[in-house]
């Protein structure tokens, strides 16, 4: 299996486990839920993806390519479900963030 596509599946089962502990903060008690508990498994089940990522590729590739495939789909999750706003100083991170895959394709 490809690593690049290894770390997004890693990368979207930490994301969803990320949408089920912001949906899990906004309750009394946040720990004692179902969605802390979904949340939990799913970054859970997602070291097992990590560690046959780590097979295909470096610990720096796959931290570049799994650190930006994170901060896109965290900024879509927010702009798009919690309806968040980026302000241009952070589209710009954005951008930068891409940029670094560039820097690192050598590495591919």
């Amino acid at each position: 299996m490809n690593g690049v596509a290894l770390v997004l599946g890693i990368v979207v089962l930490n994301v969803t486990g990320d949408y089920f502990l912001k949906l899990a903060s906004d309750r009394i008690g946040p720990f004692a839920t179902a969605e802390f508990g979904l949340g939990a498994a799913c970054y859970a089940f997602s070291a097992v993806g990590v560690l046959y990522a780590l097979r295909h590729m470096p610990v720096a590739v796959m931290g570049v390519w799994y650190s930006v495939l994170s901060v896109l789909l965290l900024a879509a999750l927010g702009l798009i479900v919690f309806e968040e706003k980026l302000a241009p100083r952070e589209m710009l991170g954005l951008a930068m963030a891409v940029g670094s895959l560039f820097l690192m394709r050598r590495f591919i």
